[in-house]
């Protein structure tokens, strides 16, 4: 595989302190054997050479793999479509889907290495000591936010534009965007459920302009949500965890006391979240039938926080490109949107939603795993062939191929069982 080069006398090592003499003691009294430019061999002593990659060469590395628009290249979502839409709207949303594979392919997905690449920084006081928490994520974020606005990822399904379909072509747009989204489909399921929430409940005045800002097309008007469930006495188990208080105001609104344990997506713009309310009595009931909803803005119009102290960004093991933080609220202004004790039953369509959300994040991600498995071994040469020329190799794709169809039909049975239009 590499070429020696011609000996040359008095050539020096390369490999730590360009052509000088090496003075790393894992290199003393080694010589290379080529200028720069050249394929370089490292003379270990007496007629031994060997081989080296010089900066530019090529030679170590095999061929990346390169998958394709994704939307082509999945054969079994394609056929799915084909069976199932009406063949008017069928032909206008594969054309919008082959676009949107290109935009996936030459756009998105640079930004999404960008934004696993540079995670939010918390910044907790400016240069004058004053408190600010202040959330700082990349550009390449913020760019997410507004090609979800433009490609209507959270729209499509509230424009019904395709009927009842129009739930069923947001799903496939989510699918193919998850794993090119550098963690924003997190928000976004968030959106979406927020969005269904608010339509639930009629899209009451005092939550309109919520509500189109969630489902807007326009990047500088497209709102995002965070779900603020979970509280250090508990995650799943909400009815006993919550201890967020509400303390109702001579306005009608109400003032959040409490501290919510990990919030996702805490650079949003808006939230719904639960608290007992306090009595006159300043007595709270307990349990589920203590629980309501409320809505409340992140921030108000001069960009300052709503009465929430941002205590820490979390370190976790996956999704470190999203914010979620521990927040204090202090006070917090906030609307009840529910009935009071029916927080948890208001609230259940957002969870409906973004657990949809989580199986179409993990059957993307079982069909991206899959497509560069496949392509990484047609190109990959190990033991004098191709990878894909290893029958064990390629019955372990195999196994995977089988499986990954079979989560495909699950997830679109789930869409059409549960379309919660």
């Amino acid at each position: 595989m590499f070429t020696l080069a011609l000996c040359r006398p008095r050539a020096t090592c390369r490999l730590r302190h360009g052509w000088d003499r090496c003075q790393a003691w894992s290199c003393r009294g080694f010589s290379t054997t080529a200028g720069q430019g050249q394929q370089v061999s490292l003379q270990v002593g007496g007629d031994v050479e060997m081989p080296v990659a010089r900066r530019e060469a090529e030679t170590l590395f095999q061929e990346r793999p390169e998958p394709g628009n994704q939307y082509l290249e999945d054969a079994l979502l394609r056929s799915y479509l084909e069976a199932h839409l009406p063949p008017k709207v069928l032909e206008e949303v594969s054309q919008e889907l082959e676009g949107f594979g290109n935009r996936l392919l030459t756009k998105i997905r640079p930004l999404g290495w960008e934004c696993e690449l540079n995670p939010p920084v918390f910044r907790q006081y400016d240069a004058w000591g004053q408190r600010v928490d202040h959330i700082v994520t990349c550009s390449a974020w913020k760019r997410m936010k507004e090609i979800a606005a433009e490609e209507g990822l959270i729209a499509e399904a509230y424009e019904r534009r395709y009927s009842n379909w129009s739930r069923v072509y947001q799903a496939v747009k989510l699918y193919l965007f998850s794993t090119a989204s550098g963690g924003f489909n997190c928000p976004l399921a968030m959106t979406d459920g927020a969005a269904k929430v608010i339509e639930s409940l009629g899209i009451p005045a005092s939550l309109k302009n919520a509500f189109d800002h969630l489902t807007s097309r326009d990047p500088r008007k497209f709102w995002t949500s965070g779900q603020w469930m979970t509280e250090r006495r508990g995650g799943s188990d909400v009815a006993n965890g919550t201890e967020t208080v509400a303390r109702k105001q001579p306005d009608g609104t109400y003032r959040l006391y409490g501290f919510k344990w990990f919030t996702s997506a805490a650079d949003s713009d808006m939230a719904l979240t639960l608290a007992r309310i306090v009595d006159a009595e300043g007595r709270v009931k307990q349990g589920s039938g203590g629980l309501s909803l409320f809505f409340l803005r992140v921030r108000d119009e001069e960009e300052k926080l709503n009465s929430i102290q941002v205590q820490r960004l979390k370190e976790k093991l996956g999704t470190r490109q999203m914010a979620t933080a521990e927040l204090w609220l202090n006070g917090a202004k906030a609307e009840l949107i529910s009935a009071e004790g029916r927080g948890v039953a208001s609230i259940s369509n957002m969870l409906n939603i973004t657990r949809i959300h989580n199986v179409i994040g993990a059957v993307a991600s079982m069909r991206r795993m899959i497509s560069l498995s496949r392509e990484y071994a047609l190109k990959r040469v190990v033991f004098g062939k191709l990878l894909k020329d290893h029958p064990l190799h390629m019955q372990t794709i195999a196994r995977m191929e089988v499986r990954l169809p079979g989560a495909e039909l699950i997830l679109k049975k789930q869409k059409e069982d549960k379309d919660p239009q």
